[in-house]
């Protein structure tokens, strides 16, 4: 008699025993400095590590939000994603692989950005060459940077939609990298002005739609 009184209990034991440990084995328990990257079941460091590792060859990690991590063999965020983050910004001719969780590289068939300034979401990697000693001009609309200034070499940059060069050429202190914005998912370069589209978790878009305030 006392057998058929136990086994129901046991039974009823069984799916409590079962979600405990699934619980345990499934919670991560961050620290206070990280937080759970749940596409890849890991804990971040928030803001990404003071040193970021350098991709392996044929590969990039979107520059305003992501870099590489080792350890994953991935690219991951530097802040908790936003909600319903839009698809993640890749250097110019690459191309994000959710997959993989890395940019590709995709050949360019064009010199001008497949995606146009002003669309949420998009920045420009405009038209962009390097010259040796200023043999000839950049093409009308591009500004001559100088890459250094023991060679003469200079770079053609769209310094008016050019996220790495917006409003002005970099190598003469000169206008902004949008990349660089802390806390930016998605950026652009608007007529040489940086503009945030999205900010990640625990950021939201500043007053003047250029910066990412913390929450």
């Amino acid at each position: 008699m006392q057998l058929k009184f136990i086994l129901p209990i046991l039974a009823a034991l069984v799916p409590f025993v079962v979600s405990t440990s699934v619980t345990r084995t499934t919670s991560l328990n961050c620290k206070s400095t990280e937080f759970e990257y749940k596409a890849k079941n890991c804990c971040l460091p928030i803001g990404g590590p003071k040193t970021v590792p350098t991709p392996p060859k044929d590969t990039e990690c979107p520059p305003t939000s992501y870099y590489w991590e080792p350890k994953q063999g991935c690219c991951v965020p530097r802040n908790p994603p936003p909600a319903n983050p839009p698809t993640p910004q890749c250097p110019k001719n690459w191309t994000w692989s959710s997959s993989l969780h890395r940019c590709t590289y995709t050949p360019a068939t064009s010199t001008v950005s497949s995606h146009p300034s002003g669309v949420p979401g998009y920045g420009s990697h405009s038209k962009r060459t390097t010259h040796k000693a200023r043999t000839s001009l950049c093409p009308a609309g591009l500004d001559a940077c100088p890459v250094s200034s023991l060679t003469g070499d200079y770079e053609c940059f769209d310094t008016a939609t050019d996220l790495e060069a917006c409003g002005g050429c970099p190598s003469l202190g000169k206008g902004q990298d949008c990349n660089k914005i802390e806390g930016a998912w998605n950026v652009g370069c608007e007529q040489g002005s940086c503009l945030v589209y999205s900010c990640a978790g625990g950021f939201r878009i500043g007053a003047d739609g250029k910066t990412c305030i913390s929450l």
